[in-house]
């Protein structure tokens, strides 16, 4: 039942996709590095509005290829009852710089017609993880598992499972990675300090070391949503179930590395910087902060994260 209503889904985005609202087969036609668009500020700008950022559908996440000349990002494929009901079908869509202009996007199915969230690349770019309800190995799964498509000449893999040291039965999700391989992402196991914990899990030789939560970051309440900077020095993440915030309960948040093993006290965004929303990316060349919020994705100015460091670490 699940993956009929998410094929009747895929059938309407194709026709909505069709119809479109640009200058060349029905889409936009965007030319050059970041689809052309004006760089943002330091205060965030909708990506893309009308080929990315669209009114028809709610876009959750969204990330580079290394080289910049691929785009891909999740949507939710669910109407609006549905969402109010507790039901959510996601996919990926894909376009790619082809001779300086930017591919109609197409949903690219690398789960078999299951759900895909939470998209990220391995640091050598020849990996691409995603979160999925892909019927894993555990007996008793109640979440969903990390996976990872590998690159096979021009297109993907089957979904590999990212294994036991990764995902437990309660469910894992948001991956996101340091230049030495090492996975941050939040986990719904037991024996953490609130629901949802923050996790990492070093990769040493091909394969992913037993994951430690990140004690001087989790809390009481849940924390989730997480990016970890390539170079490790920041982690941004959710903090929800705040008994006050000036979100409606949920906050960003983010907190510094020492240096020495440990992190700083986490501090909302706000006031300081615009940042909100969820699902953090970096750029590829470190220069803009993408993420999503208010149904479309957002792109910022990397240096507001200047803003928010503390001084002893300036």
């Amino acid at each position: 039942m699940k993956r009929m209503r998410y094929l009747i889904h895929l059938i309407f985005l194709l026709m909505i996709m069709l119809i479109g609202c640009g200058q060349k087969d029905g889409v936009l036609e965007l030319k050059g590095p970041y689809m052309g668009q004006k760089p943002p500020g330091m205060t965030p700008e909708v990506f893309a509005p009308g080929f990315i950022s669209t009114e028809e559908y709610y876009e959750i996440n969204s990330i580079f290829s290394s080289k910049g000349d691929e785009f891909y990002y999740v949507i939710s494929a669910s109407t609006p009852d549905e969402k109010l009901q507790g039901q959510y079908d996601y996919c990926m869509m894909h376009t790619r710089m082809i001779d300086g202009v930017w591919t109609k996007p197409e949903q690219l199915d690398i789960a078999n017609g299951y759900n895909v969230v939470d998209i990220a690349f391995s640091p050598d770019g020849n990996r691409l993880y995603f979160c999925s309800d892909f019927p894993s190995t555990w007996e008793e799964d109640e979440g969903y598992d990390i996976w990872y498509v590998q690159r096979e000449g021009e297109g993907w893999s089957e979904p590999i499972n990212a294994g036991p040291n990764i995902n437990s039965p309660q469910g894992e999700t948001q991956p996101s990675f340091t230049k030495d391989g090492t996975m941050y992402f939040p986990s719904w196991r037991p024996g953490g300090k609130g629901e949802v914990d923050i996790y990492c899990s070093q990769y040493v030789d091909g394969e992913f070391m037993e994951a430690k939560p990140l004690e001087d970051v989790n809390s009481i309440y849940s924390e989730g949503n997480s990016f970890v900077s390539p170079d490790g020095s920041y982690i941004l993440f959710i903090r929800w179930g705040l008994p006050e915030s000036i979100n409606g309960g949920h906050e960003v948040y983010i907190s510094f590395h020492k240096g020495d093993g440990r992190w700083t006290e986490p501090k909302p965004t706000r006031p300081e910087t615009e940042v909100y929303g969820s699902l953090a990316a970096l750029t590829p060349d470190g220069k803009y902060l993408f993420y999503s919020a208010k149904k479309n994705i957002y792109w910022v100015d990397a240096k507001v994260i200047e803003k928010l460091k503390p001084d002893e670490l300036k």
